[in-house]
């Protein structure tokens, strides 16, 4: 128990490292100030990194999650989003219970103040799952829809920070895995992650 604990605080510790070579990255990329991120036409590149767990009734405590995004504001405060992303929802030991989930959604912004929105959005997605280091690995693929909300902030003329939360129900979760069993045909996964969006 105690190694899952450290090998869990050490991924999170890669994740965070990770996020701050791309906010670096992300922040030396040219781009052209925004007057207002949610303009119609505004295009945003995303980093987000945090934690997710799966809600199965035998499902370990969940550990890191990180993900790339693309947003194209519509008009009228909606924008469509596409995300890819790579969570570990657990470990027991050495072994793992991975999702990459592929996803798409739309969400309403809605306005906070001069420089911060809040947002809600309804989203669809593929999810590919995988077990490593089980007696018995299982790979395969579900499908999902999930709520996502959160709030993003301007910092400069062309960056957002935010924090992201979603709630997906997956279909097909049953597992007969003998380290992560699932008796259940439907399982929640939620996460929780800080956000840095570059805006061109």
């Amino acid at each position: 128990m105690e190694s899952t604990v450290r090998g869990g605080r050490r991924a999170r510790t890669v994740a965070l490292l990770g996020l701050i070579g791309i906010l670096a990255v992300l922040g030396a990329a040219p781009a052209r100030a925004a007057e207002d991120p949610w303009q119609k036409d505004q295009h945003w590149v995303t980093a987000r990194v945090g934690v997710a767990r799966s809600g199965a009734t035998l499902a370990p405590g969940g550990n890191v999650g990180y993900g790339l995004g693309y947003t194209w504001m519509l008009g009228s405060g909606v924008g469509w989003s596409a995300s890819a992303g790579y969570d570990v929802l657990g470990k027991y030991g050495g072994a793992a219970e991975i999702e990459i989930p592929i996803t798409t959604d739309f969400a309403k912004h809605f306005r906070m103040g001069s420089a911060a929105r809040l947002y809600m959005g309804l989203g669809w997605g593929f999810i590919y799952h995988k077990t490593y280091r089980t007696s018995a690995d299982e790979t395969g693929f579900r499908q999902g829809i999930y709520l996502a909300t959160g709030v993003n902030t301007g910092i400069g003329g062309a960056g957002l920070l935010g924090v992201d939360f979603r709630y997906m129900i997956e279909q097909d979760t049953r597992s007969i895995n003998p380290t992560f069993p699932n008796p259940d045909a439907s399982s929640s996964v939620t996460s929780l992650k800080v956000s840095y969006s570059h805006v061109f």
